[in-house]
């Protein structure tokens, strides 16, 4: 364990005398914001066209799967207890299954923004998309399911998967194109 990451955990994590709003916000982006998100890409659609987003919407399939399998791959080798398992902060959700490191919705949501993010045409709504990434990483820590680094893992295993589906969709494009 890390203490910087246990103590900047314990700085984040909302105790049991936090506002209600913030503890609902939290478990609302922490479980929810999948919602969101499939709104600001139906609204893309709409407002752009979907010819315009093609690559990129397979680059983030593509991110997503590769970023999954990472994180379970390293969740086998490094089976890191949640916090609530070392007794430590308060979860305000019901106790979640699996290892805390890396977080796998912050690898889901990065996957998702970076892989818009490196298509040109769609780096407005790849900032928005991190930013929301961002929202349910903060979340996950505040109603106590991981740690900061767990999140920042997460992240930048994300960021490295859209690279790659980047990368091999630009190469089957080219083959086939």
């Amino acid at each position: 364990m890390i203490p910087a990451d246990q103590q900047l955990f314990l700085l984040l994590n909302a105790d049991e005398d936090a506002h209600a709003w913030v503890i609902d916000a939290g478990r609302f982006l922490a479980v929810h914001a999948h919602w969101v998100l499939l709104a600001l890409l139906a609204g893309m659609v709409l407002h752009r066209g979907k010819q315009h987003l093609l690559r990129p919407a397979l680059a983030a399939l593509l991110a997503m799967a590769l970023g999954s399998v990472a994180c379970e791959l390293i969740g086998e080798v490094w089976d890191r207890p949640r916090p609530v398992e070392r007794g430590l902060g308060h979860q305000h959700l019901a106790p979640g299954f699996g290892p805390s490191f890396p977080s796998s919705h912050a690898t889901v949501y990065a996957a998702v923004a970076f892989s818009f993010l490196l298509a040109a045409s769609c780096k407005a709504i790849g900032y928005v998309l991190l930013v929301l990434a961002g929202l349910v990483g903060f979340a996950r820590v505040v109603i106590g399911f991981h740690y900061p680094l767990d999140i920042a893992a997460g992240m930048a295993i994300g960021g490295l998967a859209a690279a790659a589906a980047h990368a091999l969709i630009a190469r089957f494009w080219k083959r086939s194109g």
